[in-house]
């Protein structure tokens, strides 16, 4: 049985090593994405806005389980504007469901959440581009 539980712990440790491995290399995506953008205006708003949705991944990435996440996220949805919306749900309420319906382990919520917050700054990005010219 000991070895048994080494093993698990063994797994666990290797998934989360994956983990981090994704989700650092998203945060790299996005700093290519910070770096391309024109215009010194544009650069400026988007680093400005991109501050609070980075936060809010953050606050979302350092949950222990899908329950705290949820109950972060639900803070998030209605204190907030920048909501980063996972699997393109719009409030907490909806992506509770989704989860659900799907069985989303917290593993892949977390990669979800990074994938959105690259959305969002993809957006952020796009919007503030327009403006500039």
């Amino acid at each position: 049985k000991k070895t048994l539980k080494k093993d698990e712990l063994l797994i666990k440790e290797i998934i989360r090593g994956v983990l981090m491995t994704k989700i650092e290399n998203i945060y790299k995506e996005i700093d290519t994405l910070m770096n391309q953008i024109e215009g010194e205006d544009a650069v400026e708003e988007v680093e400005r806005e991109y501050v609070a949705y980075d936060n809010n991944a953050k606050l979302l990435l350092s949950s222990q389980d899908t329950e705290s996440y949820l109950l972060e996220y639900e803070k998030i949805c209605t204190q907030d504007t920048a909501v980063i919306e996972c699997f393109d749900t719009k409030n907490h309420e909806e992506l509770k469901n989704y989860i659900t319906e799907k069985n989303i382990s917290f593993d892949d919520l977390q990669i979800e959440t990074i994938t959105a917050l690259k959305a969002a700054v993809e957006f952020l990005i796009y919007e503030a581009e327009e403006e500039e010219y």
